[in-house]
């Protein structure tokens, strides 16, 4: 591994400790779970800049040039960057690409196309997204062809569906499940996920 692609390795390990230890911070609180956290935020755009910037001076960030952890904590930062639809939709083309020479994880990439649907209000194609229904209960949203979801969950190295077990957000589910969603879709028009 060059100096450059250890250094960016090392800051984007760096990231998603600091990620992960505010996420630790604020579900000890209750906060991570009462709509989108300004703190979790910031944390995030802070960190979907700084990849940003790091992806336009040196590429993105391979298995073969960071390795599998850091390609997956990558992943994950961009997953993140929820309120930044413009880098998320971005990435997804960069990493679809990628992903024809199985140079990013799959199932990272299966995820973000699942996300940026999720937050658009369009069917998954994956199934990975969970959210509340109008009773208060988390299920798997939307998907396209369903008939054939655990087919491209398995192309994508995912698990079936009926395999996975219970989400620990189950525990806190929205006491108006309604005005819960509500509050989603306008702060999806908000930051620019959907127009209508």
């Amino acid at each position: 591994m060059s100096q450059d692609w250890k250094n960016f390795y090392e800051e984007i390990m760096h990231m998603i400790r600091e990620d992960q230890a505010v996420r630790e911070v604020l579900a000890q609180t209750g906060e991570l779970f009462q709509g989108y956290s300004p703190v979790m935020e910031k944390t995030h755009l802070k960190h979907a800049e700084r990849l940003k910037k790091l992806i336009e001076l040196h590429g993105f960030p391979t298995i073969p040039k960071v390795g599998e952890d850091a390609a997956i904590a990558a992943m994950r930062l961009i997953l993140h960057a929820i309120s930044w639809p413009e880098f998320m939709r971005a990435m997804e083309i960069e990493t679809v690409e990628l992903l024809k020479n199985n140079e990013v994880p799959k199932q990272y990439v299966a995820m973000l196309m699942d996300r940026i649907r999720f937050y658009e209000g369009r069917k998954q194609i994956y199934g990975t997204n969970s959210d509340w229904d109008d009773n208060g209960i988390l299920r798997v949203t939307d998907v396209e062809d369903e008939p054939n979801l655990n087919a491209r969950r398995a192309e994508m190295g995912l698990d079936p569906l009926e395999s996975l077990v219970r989400s620990p957000l189950e525990e806190f589910h929205p006491t108006d499940p309604k005005k819960r969603h509500e509050e989603f879709v306008a702060w999806t028009l908000k930051v620019g996920w959907r127009t209508v």
